[in-house]
């Protein structure tokens, strides 16, 4: 069994969602004939806008790759993990109609998410996210790949109005609005952290040109180019060669020690009272006060499933001093 995940408000994180088997199935490839003409970008900016209000979601910063996913995004709500169940489900359905694919499109393993803590830690993480087409050797500069990749400018805000897909979602159906209003922008949790939305931007701009200028000498100037990308099928496979079995990392504070060791701390004191209020659970304990006066079960701070599906109560979070 897996270890229980804690999701906080107030919380960034960095997301990768991966395609099974390494498909491109979000390829950027629309000259495919058939019924549908909506692009990936349509179908990733509806189906996120359609949850991302409900379940207090921002995106500060996206890119889809062929084949993945890069997100980082700001939890308001503590609700991350319904928000990406019910996004990707949606997103997966419009792409398997958009391109007439069998079988699911995202990995069914359990996506853990990286919290990102610090001004450092966010700015990198932004722009590794927004250099990912270069450091894959696709193309020579973000601008130039032809799917849907955030900017550095978009910290500072940009909406755009979707319509929704004819793919899989029901025209008739009130339940997806005809239109939606996609937001991209830096909230003002990531602005306080810096100083202002223009440090914010240039130390992420200064990260970018790194990321960029190494992946240039990594490749010698020899990319991929935008013409092989876009004749890329969505059922073909990645063919480089990808490590199996790395761990994902959970915290990342960009070298402040203290926050990290606090955040591990943390991150264990959850998961041993997470274990015994579970253990109470599947010994009979209940939600509420029982007839014969047995104290009721409550869950740690930040816990999801048992307080969401199954209605447990849980603590109010209280951060542990600084080491």
């Amino acid at each position: 069994m897996s270890e229980p995940q804690q999701y906080l408000p107030g919380t960034f994180y960095e997301v990768t969602r991966r395609c099974v088997d390494r498909a491109h199935k979000l390829t950027p490839n629309y000259a495919r004939g058939g019924t549908y003409r909506s692009s990936v970008e349509q179908l990733y900016q509806y189906a996120t806008a359609r949850y991302a209000e409900t379940y207090g979601i921002d995106v500060i910063a996206v890119c889809i790759m062929s084949n993945h996913i890069h997100e980082i995004l700001f939890d308001r709500s503590g609700k991350i993990a319904m928000f990406l169940q019910e996004r990707n489900a949606m997103l997966a359905n419009t792409v398997k109609v958009r391109y007439g694919l069998p079988g699911g499109v995202f990995e069914r393993r359990c996506e853990k998410y990286n919290r990102l803590e610090g001004a450092p830690a966010l700015s990198q993480k932004i722009a590794y996210a927004i250099a990912n087409p270069v450091a894959a050797g696709l193309v020579a500069s973000p601008e130039e790949w032809p799917g849907y990749v955030s900017s550095v400018a978009d910290l500072r805000g940009k909406s755009c109005v979707v319509r929704r897909p004819l793919e899989y979602l029901a025209q008739d159906d009130a339940t997806n609005p005809p239109e939606v209003t996609f937001t991209i922008m830096a909230p003002q949790e990531a602005i306080d952290l810096f100083g202002s939305v223009t440090e914010m931007t240039k130390q992420t701009a200064s990260h970018l040109e790194r990321n960029v200028k190494r992946a240039r000498r990594r490749y010698s100037g020899r990319f991929a180019g935008r013409l092989r990308i876009l004749a890329t099928s969505p059922r073909d496979r990645a063919q480089s060669f990808e490590r199996f079995g790395e761990r994902t990392p959970r915290i990342t504070t960009a070298g402040d020690l203290a926050t990290a060791k606090r955040l591990i701390a943390e991150m264990r004191a959850f998961r041993k009272a997470h274990r015994i209020a579970r253990e109470a659970a599947k010994g009979g304990k209940r939600r509420g006060l029982r007839a014969g006066g047995n104290k009721r079960v409550t869950f740690p701070a930040g816990t999801g499933k048992m307080h969401f599906t199954y209605g447990y109560p849980r603590e109010v979070y209280v951060p542990l001093p600084a080491a």
